[in-house]
């Protein structure tokens, strides 16, 4: 691994330090935008339970804790323990309300029951998932109905719009579908829609 990679991995990848808590305050800037699609789109309703996965910062973690409101309750997932420290500082009053929960875990273990969320969120770090377990975590945890969405940079994806579908279909996901949608500054973020 190169010296630049390895400072990449620190602050995006795997933040940790100093330099992961510098690349939490980039992508709480960098991604709000898509953050904010992403929560609109997954269609959320007062009263229903959402796993955030790696919410980093905690951007979309507020937003969908504002969407289920009032009745409902938000999780979020991230092996990251500052971008947790990060979420957990932006999401205080949703925290000390009992709207939202953080803990440790990735999209492989969320440490949900089986059938116990509603929407399944997920926005730029698929592409670190071990993505047969990850599919297969979130398949078991969706209630029949539930809804999965993800949204990832295309550049940074590692693979085809039609690999992640199918990544989805093969762990038991129904009418999977892949949008493409336009950013102001950076590559289109590729779009999973999915239903358990």
């Amino acid at each position: 691994m190169s010296r630049l990679t390895g400072v990449l991995e620190r602050a995006f990848g795997r933040p940790r330090g100093a330099l992961g808590r510098f690349g939490g305050t980039v992508m709480a800037r960098g991604n709000a935008e898509q953050e904010r699609r992403a929560v609109a789109e997954a269609g959320i309703e007062p009263g229903q339970r959402v796993l955030v996965i790696g919410p980093g910062p905690g951007v979309g973690l507020q937003l969908a804790a504002a969407a289920v409101v009032p009745g409902g309750h938000v999780i979020g997932v991230d092996p990251s323990a500052e971008m947790r420290g990060m979420a957990q500082a932006r999401c205080a009053a949703e925290i000390i309300d009992r709207v939202v929960a953080l803990r440790a875990g990735g999209a492989e273990d969320t440490g949900c029951a089986d059938g116990s969320i509603d929407v399944a969120i997920s926005v730029n770090n698929v592409m670190m998932w071990d993505r047969p377990r990850g599919f297969a975590e979130l398949h078991r945890v969706l209630r029949p109905g539930g809804r999965l969405l993800i949204s990832v940079h295309r550049h940074v994806l590692g693979v085809s719009a039609e690999e992640l579908r199918e990544d989805a279909i093969s762990a038991g996901f129904q009418r999977a579908e892949i949008d493409l949608r336009p950013r102001r500054f950076s590559s289109p973020a590729v779009e999973l829609n999915a239903r358990r």
